[in-house]
């Protein structure tokens, strides 16, 4: 039974890193294009009207994937408080930390110290 469970989560976890990506990735898509936007305006000269509405559907798009990405982070916290429920604990699934807060912002981490320090 236990195999089994653990089977079942792995599986979900499996599918839960590349859709927490796929939304960075859209949201890292969707800023380059707003950026190609703009840019490809003052290259073609373009009145600053121009492109005016596909930005605004843009801003909505991005919002809209800040909100999922939001979302998708509380799914992640409550699937890991639903694996220590069904009696899994802490275990390895390949992911590179610990789950995020599910709200709030994260703290960044200290810089690290240099490995060399020049000496005169």
């Amino acid at each position: 039974m236990l195999n089994q469970r653990l089977a079942a989560a792995q599986k979900v976890a499996q599918e839960l890193m590349p859709m927490e990506a796929s939304i960075e990735e859209a949201l890292m898509r969707g800023s380059r294009l707003a950026l190609a936007i703009l840019e490809g305006r003052q290259l073609a000269k373009l009145p600053i009207t121009a492109g005016q509405e596909s930005l605004k559907a843009l801003a909505s798009t991005q919002a809209a994937l800040l909100e999922a990405r939001s979302t998708i982070a509380e799914a992640h916290a409550l699937l890991n408080d639903e694996k220590t429920r069904i009696g899994l604990g802490a275990r390895s699934m390949g992911d590179w930390g610990e789950c995020p807060p599910a709200s709030g912002s994260a703290e960044t981490a200290p810089s690290p110290k240099p490995a060399l320090t020049v000496v005169a």
